[in-house]
Order: structure tokens, then C-alpha cells, then sequence
């Protein structure tokens, strides 16, 4: 294991309609980039995400459930 496997900066993410920009209502906004296609930690958790939000948000899990049925994961993975 290296610094590397570990929680660091590697993106930047913006919400397109700018309500986390400086002004806006979510502009404490912190994000989690997922690549659901190369990682299968992260297919995992965008599943146990749509389970979390299946009663709330309905419509979101099914979403996530059909994009996770969509893709699988590229043979070639491998953690560095």
C-alpha cells in the first residue's frame, strides 16, 4: 500500500446548475469521484448507495441499478 491508495485530490467537480459555487446554497459542497466501470470497490458502493436511497429517492436507484447492469468491469483492472 502506498500515500497513493489513500484519500487525496485527484479531480475537480462542479455542479453544472452552480449552486455550489460561492454563493450558492451547497457551496460547502465536497465530492467523491466513483469510476463504477474500472473499480470494483466502487461498483459496490454506487450499489449500496442505491440501496440507502431506494425508499427516499426511488427513481435515483433504479438509475444506478441499470447504469451498474450497463457496464461491467474491464477485465484489464488492477489495483496499483
Amino acid at each position: 500500500m502506498s500515500e497513493l491508495d489513500g484519500l487525496r485530490s485527484k479531480y475537480f467537480v462542479s455542479r453544472v446548475d452552480g449552486r455550489d459555487g460561492v454563493n450558492g446554497d451547497k457551496a460547502n459542497a465536497r465530492y467523491f469521484v466513483l469510476d463504477y466501470v474500472n473499480d470494483p470497490y466502487a461498483r459496490a458502493a454506487l450499489d449500496a448507495y442505491a440501496d440507502a436511497c431506494e425508499i427516499g429517492l426511488p427513481q435515483l436507484a433504479a438509475d444506478l441499478r441499470r447504469a451498474l447492469q450497463d457496464t461491467r468491469i474491464s477485465p484489464g483492472y488492477h489495483r496499483r
